[in-house]
């Protein structure tokens, strides 16, 4: 993609690199945030990963916009990830800029920064022996506590923190940002009812799925929650999806319809597995297919991202009352639940 990119008079695209070697070259490449014009100043939408590389890239497509920090009036975080809140700080100090974030990404900043000190290695370990996890796979995991914390900002805490399902942004009249959960459990998309954009941060992506897992702060219907935002943002009025990740695209609808039949089938996939014998959740990962590779070429962070995955599923396969777990040792065992036809009632 060019570097800065117009979509349309008076929106942009800034492509903020992710360092080099932080992901494996089938990961997308950066952070995909906008700047809408708006009277008398910018609305921009993400901010990047918190990183003098992903700074410097950004101060470079703004020079060439020839659009100073000083002009951008209001900062929106799609959501709390890194990648996304990360330069929060460094806008805000040279912009002045008003932070806008949901306060369910606040709270959960707010967590990983601060409660989560009390989550150690030892007790992380421990959570996933119950999910089944082999002792040899143990150690990797716990490796993970306390990653990414020092990549969330210093000085951003938001200025204006949304709290209901739709608020207006920006002094267009036209803006508005639409709570989305899933991803997170604050995420938010922006509509552009004039121009028909849908500034969609990692809620829809138009190659790649959003990462769903369950939080202790979000609740452990995160799926559930997901595929109802997505039927809402399908009946949005949208010509063109603006992601924050991989590229633009003009199919909402089909796009949305794509997400929700794939996650039914690996619903379906789960259900299969816990029919054909009890079993806990690394079992049941390990028969799903997933999009990445086969299990036994997974690793690290890669089986954790979808034992997450396997949980936030498994919570909505038993909020439909299709599958109940039950601990057995200390490990968590899921069993298929019965239904009415195939007991023949």
């Amino acid at each position: 993609m060019e570097k800065p990119a117009k979509v349309a008079d008076g929106v942009y695209i800034l492509e903020v690199p992710f360092p080099p070697g932080w992901f494996p070259p089938e990961h997308p490449a950066g952070t995909l945030c906008y700047l809408v014009q708006q009277e008398g100043g910018w609305l921009m939408v993400d901010s990047g990963l918190n990183d003098e590389t992903c700074f410097d890239a950004l101060c470079q497509q703004m020079d060439a916009l020839r659009i100073p920090f000083t002009d951008i009036r209001w900062l929106l975080i799609t959501h709390f990830h890194p990648d996304h809140f990360g330069l929060a700080g460094r806008i805000k100090a040279a912009s002045g800029a008003t932070v806008i974030m949901h306060r369910k990404d606040w709270d959960m900043v707010q967590f990983v920064t601060e409660a989560a000190e009390e989550w150690s290695a030892d007790r992380f370990v421990e959570w996933a022996r119950s999910l089944g996890v082999p002792s040899p796979e143990l150690e990797e995991y716990g490796k993970v506590i306390g990653f990414g914390r020092g990549l969330f900002p210093a000085g951003a805490e938001p200025d204006v923190l949304l709290e209901g399902e739709e608020e207006p942004l920006g002094n267009s009249g036209h803006l508005r940002a639409i709570l989305t959960p899933g991803h997170t459990p604050g995420h938010v998309c922006v509509h552009d009812e004039e121009r028909r954009f849908l500034f969609a941060g990692d809620h829809v992506l138009v190659g790649i799925t959003s990462h769903i897992t369950p939080s202790i702060l979000g609740g452990d219907d995160q799926l559930g929650m997901y595929l109802s935002a997505l039927q809402k943002v399908q009946r949005l009025d949208v010509e063109l999806v603006l992601p924050a990740h991989e590229e633009p695209f003009n199919h909402l609808s089909q796009r949305v319809d794509e997400l929700l039949e794939h996650h039914e089938r690996r619903l379906e996939q789960m259900l299969d597995a816990v029919r054909r014998q009890p079993s806990t959740l690394w079992q049941i990962a390990s028969q799903v297919e997933w999009t990445v590779g086969l299990w036994e070429q997974m690793y690290g962070i890669d089986r954790l991202l979808a034992m997450q995955e396997t949980l936030a599923h498994l919570h909505l396969l038993r909020n439909r009352g299709r599958v109940t777990a039950t601990e057995e040792n200390g490990v968590s065992i899921n069993r298929a639940r019965s239904q009415p036809d195939e007991l023949g009632n």
